[in-house]
């Protein structure tokens, strides 16, 4: 059997802060994911509900869009190009990003503290909530139409 290598980190040369990057509309950043093909990030801001669009090429926000109260855990499936961002009041919103452009293709109130975990291989989104039916914490499992 061949040596196997381990796996490589990619580590910072520092933990030096080389970049501040301003987030206009944004009130307490909180969560966000990337879009790394794209050169994306997705920054949830949950002290006034905004998502914003950063594009790393420009280091500018280049859209704001809204979503539930308090939004807290994001999850993006690339082959889709789909955003889901799950927000502590249980809202939860879907986006279709088109060529960086997020459109909302999708909202509804979910459970409180309801979170979203994005499977990319099969497109089904999962959603544990501390308390689903009769109380007690469950899973949600979304599947997408064909």
């Amino acid at each position: 059997m061949a040596d196997q290598q381990p796996a490589r980190r990619h580590q910072p040369a520092t933990l030096a802060i080389t970049r501040r990057v301003p987030l206009p509309g944004c009130d307490h950043d909180h969560g966000l994911t990337l879009d790394p093909p794209a050169r994306l990030v997705f920054i949830a801001c949950d002290g006034n509900a905004r998502l914003l669009t950063l594009d790393l090429a420009t280091w500018q926000v280049t859209s704001t869009s809204t979503v539930g109260d308090q939004p807290d855990v994001l999850a993006y499936d690339p082959a889709a190009r789909r955003l889901y961002v799950a927000a502590e009041s249980g809202t939860l919103t879907i986006l279709d990003n088109h060529r960086g452009h997020l459109t909302v293709t999708g909202r509804a109130y979910l459970a409180d503290g309801a979170h979203v975990v994005v499977d990319a291989a099969t497109h089904d989104s999962y959603y544990p909530v501390p308390a689903g039916p009769g109380g007690h914490p469950a899973l949600l499992i979304y599947q997408p139409a064909p």
